[in-house]
This record gives C-alpha cells, sequence and structure tokens, in this order.
C-alpha cells in the first residue's frame, strides 16, 4: 500500500469521520431546536409534553412518541380540551426551503391513533374583543403537503362524562396543501388548505336538550359526501317524554337510508361563515312526529320559514335539494281518553329549489311535492315564497285526488269525534298570504258526504246532533261529477303556531265555506 493511498484514505475517514460528527452536532442542534419550540414557543395556556423525540437528519423526520397536549383558559388553569397521540411523525422537513426560502415546508405529517377530548363547561370565552388578534405568532410561514390522521378518536362532553355532545370513533382524516402563517391566524379559519377527505364508522351528537343524531357511516371524498343510515330520535319514550314537559313540543323518530351532499364548499366571508352545494339528496326518509296538545302551549312567536331563513346567523346556497322515497306519519293527542289522532303520507317525492338566503330580492324559494294522502289520494303541492320579503309573502297550492271520507277517520274519530262518510273526487286550493294574513280558493268534487258526530267515548254516534249537523251540509258537489263546490276564505294566523297550523287553518276555513 503506497503512502499516497492511504493518505487518500486517512483523509476519507477524516472526512466521514466529521460528517459523522456534524451530523450528529446537527441533530442535536436542530433536535434541541424543536424541543425548546415545543416546551417555550407555546403559548402559556398550551402546554405539550412527549415521551420521547428522535431526528433522523438525512430525511429530515421528527417522530414524538406519546404526546400529550392540553389547552387551558387564558383566564385560569383550567384545562378545557385534551389532545394525545400515540405517534406523531413529521415526515421531510425541508432544509433549504427553512434556510433560504426562509418557511418551514414539510412534506407529510402524520398522526397516529390521536385522541381529542373537551369539556364544553370548562371553557371560559375569552373577553379580549380583539377580531383580528392571532392566538400564536409563527416566525416563518408553515407549508404541509399533506396532514394524515388515522383512527381518530373524538369525545365532546356538554357537563359530565354522562353528557355526551359529539363522539367520533375511528375517524381517518387527510388533507393537502395546508398553508398556516400569521395573516390566516388572525382569520375566523385560521389555516388555508386544498383537497380533503375523511371517513368514519359511526358519529353520535347530542343536537338538543331531548333529541339525539346516529350516523352509521360517513365519507367525504374529492367535496362531495356520502352519510348512511342517520337517525333523529327523541331520546325518551312517549309517556315519559309528556311528563317531561312544561311546554308542547314535537317527539321525533326519523330515520334517513342515505344523504348526499355535492360539491360542498364553505369558509368565512368578511368573518361570516358560508356554505354551498349544487344538489342535496335525500333517499328514503321514514318519520313519525308525535305532539300531545294536553300539554301546556309554547306561546313564542313562530316565524315562517322565509324568516327563519332570513335571518339565519350563517349564509347558505343550495340550489337543489332532492327527496326521494320517504314517509311521513303526524300524530296529534288531543284527548286524553282516546289514543292519537294520525296523518299519513308516503310516496313521498319533492324538489326544493333556491333553498338560501343569499339570493337577490326576487328569487323565490320553490318547494314542489308528490305524495299519497292517508294511503289512497294522490297529492301534489307547490309552495314558493321570497326570504327577502319582510312580509313573508307565500303561495301553496295543492291538487288532492280521489280520497274516500272515511280514509281521514283515523285522525277525526280520536281527536275531533267525527266520523265522516262520502268520497271527495277532486280538490283544488290555492292560498295567497304573508305573515299576517291569507286567503284561500278551493274547489271541490265530491258526493255522498256526511258528518256523523260521535259521544265522548268515540264508538256510538249522536244521532240526534249528527241529524241536525247534515242538514247544514251539502251531501253533494253536483247533480253530475265534475261539479265543483267552490269557496273563498280569509284567515288570520296564530302567530304561536307553525306555518303547517297556519295551512290547517285555511284549509279548514275552505272546506266550511265548500260543505256548508
Amino acid at each position: 500500500m503506497g503512502k499516497k493511498f492511504k493518505r487518500i484514505l486517512l483523509i476519507a475517514l477524516l472526512m466521514l469521520l466529521l460528517f459523522f460528527v456534524v451530523l450528529i452536532g446537527t441533530n442535536m442542534f436542530l433536535k434541541n431546536k424543536v424541543e425548546s419550540f415545543t416546551n417555550k414557543s407555546l403559548p402559556k395556556n398550551i402546554s405539550a409534553t412527549y415521551d420521547d423525540l428522535s431526528l433522523h437528519l438525512l430525511d429530515g423526520t421528527l417522530t414524538y412518541k406519546n404526546v400529550s397536549v392540553a389547552l387551558k383558559n387564558k383566564s385560569n388553569d383550567s384545562v378545557h380540551t385534551y389532545v394525545s397521540a400515540a405517534q406523531v411523525i413529521v415526515e421531510d422537513l425541508s432544509y433549504w426551503d427553512y434556510l433560504f426560502n426562509k418557511q418551514i415546508h414539510i412534506e407529510d405529517i402524520k398522526l397516529k391513533s390521536p385522541s381529542i377530548t373537551y369539556h364544553k363547561d370548562k371553557l371560559i370565552t375569552s373577553s379580549d374583543t380583539s377580531q383580528h388578534k392571532a392566538f400564536i405568532a409563527l416566525g416563518k410561514p408553515l407549508l404541509v403537503d399533506e396532514l394524515s390522521i388515522d383512527n381518530a378518536n373524538i369525545l365532546f362532553f356538554a357537563s359530565s362524562q354522562e353528557d355526551t355532545l359529539l363522539h367520533v370513533p375511528n375517524i381517518t382524516v387527510e388533507i393537502d396543501d395546508i398553508l398556516v402563517n400569521n395573516n390566516t391566524l388572525k382569520k375566523r379559519m385560521p389555516v388555508k388548505f386544498g383537497d380533503y377527505q375523511a371517513k368514519a364508522d359511526s358519529i353520535f351528537l347530542k343536537v338538543g336538550s331531548f333529541e339525539t343524531l346516529a350516523i352509521e357511516k360517513f365519507v367525504l371524498n374529492d367535496n362531495n359526501a356520502r352519510v348512511n343510515n342517520i337517525r333523529l330520535a327523541t331520546k325518551y319514550n312517549k309517556h315519559t317524554y309528556d311528563r317531561k314537559l312544561q311546554r308542547e313540543r314535537d317527539h321525533f323518530n326519523v330515520f334517513l337510508q342515505k344523504l348526499d351532499i355535492n360539491q360542498i364548499k364553505f369558509g368565512f366571508k368578511n368573518r361570516k361563515f358560508f356554505a354551498t352545494s349544487p344538489k342535496i339528496e335525500l333517499d328514503s326518509i321514514d318519520a313519525t312526529i308525535y305532539r300531545n296538545k294536553l300539554i301546556a302551549d309554547d306561546p313564542t312567536i313562530k316565524p315562517l320559514y322565509s324568516k327563519m331563513l332570513r335571518e339565519l346567523p350563517i349564509d347558505i346556497t343550495i340550489d337543489t335539494v332532492a327527496i326521494k322515497n320517504s314517509a311521513l306519519t303526524y300524530q296529534e293527542k288531543v284527548k286524553q281518553e282516546q289514543p292519537p289522532g294520525t296523518i299519513y303520507f308516503d310516496n313521498f317525492n319533492a324538489t326544493i329549489n333556491n333553498l338560501s338566503n343569499t339570493y337577490p330580492k326576487g328569487t323565490k324559494t320553490t318547494i314542489s311535492s308528490q305524495s299519497r294522502f292517508m294511503k289512497a289520494a294522490p297529492l301534489q303541492t307547490d309552495w314558493a315564497f321570497d326570504v327577502n320579503s319582510l312580509q313573508d309573502n307565500f303561495t301553496f297550492k295543492a291538487e288532492l285526488g280521489v280520497l274516500p271520507a272515511s280514509n281521514m277517520n283515523t285522525f277525526t274519530k280520536p281527536n275531533l269525534l267525527i266520523e265522516l262518510e262520502g268520497e271527495t273526487d277532486k280538490t283544488y286550493f290555492s292560498i295567497y298570504g304573508n305573515h299576517s294574513q291569507s286567503t284561500i280558493d278551493m274547489r271541490i268534487d265530491y258526493k255522498s258526504f256526511k258528518v256523523n258526530l260521535l259521544r265522548e267515548n268515540g264508538r256510538k254516534k249522536d244521532k240526534l246532533l249528527s241529524g241536525l249537523i247534515n242538514l247544514f251540509v251539502k251531501k253533494d258537489s253536483g247533480s253530475t261529477s265534475g261539479k265543483f263546490n267552490e269557496g273563498k276564505a280569509t284567515v288570520t294566523p296564530d302567530r304561536t303556531k307553525s306555518f303547517f297550523n297556519y295551512l290547517w287553518l285555511n284549509i279548514s276555513a275552505g272546506l266550511k265555506k265548500c260543505l256548508l
């Protein structure tokens, strides 16, 4: 071995040794920097711990093990949110961008089996009214090509661990092209991002004091969402629910087989949240709604739907909502000794256009539906209103096919102690109204119509009163089929009742004009 070769080998070994010394030194330096940032640069109300931190300099990968983060109130040391993860992996940290482009550029961040637990009752909202102050200052912009969250568990509590607001087990999320800088941190949505996707096996959500929402499967991909087997239900049975209520309120049992939301867009504009979709489809709703009218009335004013949309705290723009293959059962209990009266709609299909509070004045929200009423009569309705009309102007038109009057007895017998006979061949009505008054025009073709008043037990007919009232009821609309009785009436709504009560007042007034 010549001296020259030995010299070259020695230089090579020294360079290799120097490389490893520099590598180890740089590794330790950067690791100390990361640890310093984690321990010292976070806001005082955020504390973070971890069992181990490793840094692989060659591929720029940071790995945290058993990470725990606690978020406290700024005004006290009460912790309202806990976040933990088995591993947090930061892959391919670009040293070039860090040193020369003055930005932190990361190819991938992976959170393995994270858990988020939030206690709503422990959160104290800051009294700082500044709307544009960032909660943390970044020395350099942060860019992340991909953030993946695997097998996460999300738990939100209201006041105790027995009062669950939200539970999402085993959720997986992926978000691309994330940007966080001091400008984004001042916004309501403190981050910009590109494509995103998520999926979860189940979701539980408390939606009110008495109702819960359960979802079996949720998939979000390419701005499109599909949700399967959704159930909105009152968490008590009807008897227990009635005993808990101080004011009358609907009891719900609603099942939706499939929900599709297309091309979702959301965010903030002028610090106001907005959400848009060109189309939402609801397939196979089976809804049963029950109300006990023996409980005290709720005296609060019930706005019409146009006003409710107009005064939403968010901007919503949905071009079309399609409802398919659905059914609705409405039950109303009026008399203590009688079962609730029932109204049925099945084979229900509807299209809602311009469901929005962002369209210009004059653009109407329209709702067109086709269904079978009381398991017999085809029913077509067309409803329209302008969200921007401060008078809440609306029109509601309907066309009802052949209906045996006896089919209405499931509602009229227990609730009104009235038994009906005869048949309506065709019924048309149009309602034109606003929040203070409406007018109904009704045309009805019917035959052999008879009203039987029942005694209090609901089983026996009061022959005397039935005979008297039928003296005032027109038995037929005319001598030949196709002859219509016509009636017109003006109605003032009870503003403590819903729009559908307003609708019923109109129909009732129109029937009186046509039949008596």
